[in-house]
């Protein structure tokens, strides 16, 4: 394994490591500007995807908003409801498909949801920050949706 020294993927990932605790992780979640983060990985000529690859790899896991990256333990990542008919879903499926075609699927997979299922996506989307909410919006304008 490579000296942090002289790897500068290793001396950066475990910088984010220091400041990270400092701000209170592992305890609770530590968000910084994106922006500001991508600008300190270039200006050390690393990717900052890589750094977050790396950072994977130590059990640090992540979110990207468009304003902040939101690290936590990957232990403590949050889990999603068994939402059933959605299980093993893959979007994959989507792709090509007309808004139309689009819209009548996601009629028909609400049609064959039970009532608990119907609650857990709604406490799901309930529980999304703003960010995440406004990120689902723009797929959706971007799928013609909305």
């Amino acid at each position: 394994m490579s000296d942090p020294a002289t790897d500068p993927l290793i001396a950066f990932v475990e910088h984010i490591e220091r400041q990270l605790a400092k701000h209170g992780y592992p305890e609770q979640r530590v968000s910084f500007p994106i922006e500001r983060m991508y600008e300190s990985a270039a200006a050390k000529d690393l990717s900052f995807n890589k750094v977050l690859e790396a950072l994977a790899a130590r059990g640090v896991a992540h979110e990207k908003t468009p304003e902040k990256v939101i690290f936590w333990p990957a232990a403590k990542a949050p889990a999603l409801p068994d939402l059933g008919a959605f299980a093993g879903f893959d979007p994959s499926m989507l792709a090509g498909l007309s808004t139309e075609q689009l819209l009548a699927a996601a009629q028909t997979a609400m049609q064959q949801m039970s009532p608990e299922q119907i609650a857990a996506l709604q406490g799901m989307l309930e529980g999304m920050t703003p960010e995440q909410q406004a990120e689902m919006v723009e797929q959706a304008r971007k799928l013609g949706l909305v």
